[in-house]
């Protein structure tokens, strides 16, 4: 039996981030054991009464604010417990990897001790730091938060054995900026097959139920999404329903519905949902909407999670022309619109109202799964963590 010991750090909520759970649950299935080191949240001790390899330690809650100096101040919070745990928790499993998940890239820093007694790291790049910092908050390349930035990831790779990053605009964007690793690889967040799969076909309905699950941010562009939603029911019967919307927006968001009279009736918000529930729930829905922005972040480094899970289940999707999404899908494989355009958004949410449409979308999409297959991915990550 492999006996091997994992540690899975992250600066997140485990509950709802499909890319550390879809690795946890391939290291369970070959009997490693694994420890979780997050965020605090109401869901995760779900998972430690059906998993016995399974331990999950809960640091400090997530900060959801503006303020530079505060969202500095929660990492900085959070790393200083984190490598006391790391430490202690270590000289007790011997882990033979730990793999850390950004942001911020220094968390690799908690791993030190371990690393000089043997423990193989992973960084693993959800985000790429310096474009969140120039898309998050209005930074330049110039600034010298950027360049404190880039030389943290800098370091943080070197401190690295291997790197990972969720998509192959993410790798040139890096290497461009002079970020670069021999053992560095890609891996999408792909949806785990066990979680999300094809679903049955919905019924013919005049009713159009579009859905989105996850932050609410002002760069994921939701209030363009709401109003084009609120423009299109002139025309056609729709609902938008938000699941989770975690974020500093979602306040707001609920506020301006309301304001509008379009809460609960145009739009549904509903609470966030585990990971392992969200299949059961995306089912209902005849398609997806992202309504990202476009910035730096999200043309270069920033696939969707949620476009690739509608995809798997067989939900056709709205998303905003950009090149990080281009990439991987095409005119036919997903229903573009203009990004910032609420017109043009608004358009092509009428256009959806075409079943055959939707049908043939849903068709299509299926050659990025056919192409990315999980299994390939799944065999690529077990041969770097078994290898030590």
């Amino acid at each position: 039996m492999n006996t091997k010991a994992i540690l899975m750090l992250a600066y997140a909520q485990y509950y709802d981030d499909a890319r550390i759970k879809g690795y946890v649950n391939i290291l369970l299935e070959k009997n490693f054991k694994v420890d979780v080191i997050c965020l605090e949240d109401k869901f995760s001790k779900k998972d430690l009464s059906k998993k016995n390899n399974l331990n999950i330690y809960f640091v400090q809650k997530k900060y959801q604010g503006n303020s530079k100096i505060l969202y500095l101040l929660n990492y900085f919070l959070f790393f200083f417990k984190a490598t006391m745990l790391v430490i202690f928790k270590y000289f007790q499993k011997r882990y033979n990897f730990i793999h850390v998940n950004n942001q911020p890239d220094f968390l690799v820093s908690c791993a030190l001790i371990p690393k000089i007694f043997g423990a193989k790291i992973i960084l693993d790049m959800h985000d790429i730091m310096i474009a969140a910092l120039i898309a998050k908050f209005n930074s330049t390349t110039k600034s010298f938060l950027f360049k404190l930035t880039k030389l943290q990831t800098k370091l943080s790779v070197h401190l690295s054995d291997y790197l990972f990053c969720s998509d192959d605009s993410q790798k040139e964007y890096l290497e461009l900026n002079g970020i670069k690793k021999k053992n560095f690889f890609v891996f999408l967040n792909l949806p785990d097959k066990n979680k999300f799969f094809e679903r049955n076909a919905l019924p013919a309905n005049s009713h159009l139920k579009f859905v989105y699950h996850g932050t609410a941010s002002h760069r994921l562009g939701l209030d363009l999404a709401i109003e084009a939603i609120e423009r299109a029911s002139k025309s056609i019967d729709v609902t938008f329903t938000i699941i989770g919307a975690i974020g500093e927006q979602k306040n707001e968001l609920i506020n301006l519905c309301r304001q509008k009279g379009i809460l609960n009736n145009l739009i549904i918000f509903k609470e966030p949902i585990p990971v392992e529930e969200l299949q059961k729930e995306l089912e209902k829905y005849d398609a997806g909407l992202i309504s990202n922005r476009r910035s730096i972040l999200s043309e270069f480094c920033m696939l969707p999670v949620k476009l690739m899970e509608y995809t798997a289940i067989g939900i056709p999707s709205i998303a905003p022309r950009l090149k990080v999404i281009q990439r991987y899908f095409d005119d036919e494989m997903v229903s573009y619109f203009n990004p910032d355009d609420v017109f043009d958004l608004t358009n092509t949410i009428i256009r959806m109202s075409n079943k055959e449409y939707r049908d043939q979308i849903v068709r299509n999409s299926k050659r990025f799964l056919n192409k990315y297959p999980w299994d390939i991915q799944v065999n690529n990550y077990l041969k770097i963590v078994e290898s030590n």
